[in-house]
């Protein structure tokens, strides 16, 4: 039996099927070992965990990043998968915070990269086959996702389809799964499709400004406070830059 928390093996899953369906190519850091290790930042000699990039090929994917946050019993894993700046594939979040003996926190979303007004098919393309699921996640009542509230803040750069749970447990997390690997498995498909728009360039002009505020502190204060807290900022900071601009060519 593995000896890693439920929350890790549980993004394992995810990424495991995202390196079964698509080209990634990792980006190894000194040693051929993770492309950041990270470390307490009151004790640099204590591991806090570390972040794994993946960089795509031949598709409308850029570069997948899996952060795992250690901070004394609390394991926060962090998934993004990206899609091209200067294309219209939307970008997937998927997160599992786990506290001791049996506390978690979920989310799963795809990130819109146009306006519903202007592109209602890309909307319907992109999230029409998430009602069910989304459905199955949010209408039973004994699910904290029913009716966590979301940070207003940060959800008017995300989806409407968001699943996100307030502090519940690992039964919820099992009922919830079908409906998450769903998600994955619909945005993995999606990836198979052409998303190529008209001004490219001012596509992934717009897709900078997206993140850039997506991940800025005000947004969210009391999630990056702590990410600094456990690992200082300018390796916080590195860390943040990863989720807010495309690889180098």
């Amino acid at each position: 039996m593995s000896d890693a928390p439920y929350s890790f093996e549980f993004i394992e899953k995810l990424i495991d099927k995202s390196l079964v369906a698509l080209k990634w190519e990792e980006q190894s850091g000194s040693g051929d070992g993770p492309y950041m290790s990270l470390t307490l930042a009151e004790d640099p000699d204590q591991g806090a965990g570390y972040v794994r990039v993946w960089k795509a090929s031949d598709s409308p994917m850029d570069r997948m990043v899996h952060v795992r946050l250690q901070a004394g019993p609390v394991e926060t894993q962090l998934l993004f998968l990206f899609g091209r700046a200067d294309t219209s594939m939307p970008h997937l979040h998927a997160q599992v915070v786990q506290f001791p003996p049996d506390g978690y926190v979920y989310n799963i979303d795809l990130i819109p990269r146009l306006d519903p007004v202007d592109h209602p098919d890309w909307f319907d393309k992109v999230f029409g086959a998430l009602r069910r699921p989304y459905k199955k996640a949010v209408s039973n009542r004994d699910n904290s996702c029913a009716q966590a509230p979301a940070n207003p803040a940060l959800a008017i750069f995300m989806s409407p389809w968001g699943i996100g749970s307030a502090h519940t447990d690992r039964a919820e997390l099992d009922r919830v799964e079908p409906s998450i690997v769903a998600y994955m498995d619909h945005y993995l498909a999606l990836a198979a499709d052409s998303w190529d728009v008209a001004d490219p360039a001012a596509q992934a002009d717009r897709d900078q400004r997206h993140m850039e505020r997506f991940f800025a502190d005000e947004l969210d204060p009391r999630a990056w406070n702590g990410v600094y807290r456990i690992i200082g900022e300018e390796t916080g900071r590195a860390v943040k830059a990863l989720f807010q601009s495309p690889l180098p060519k």
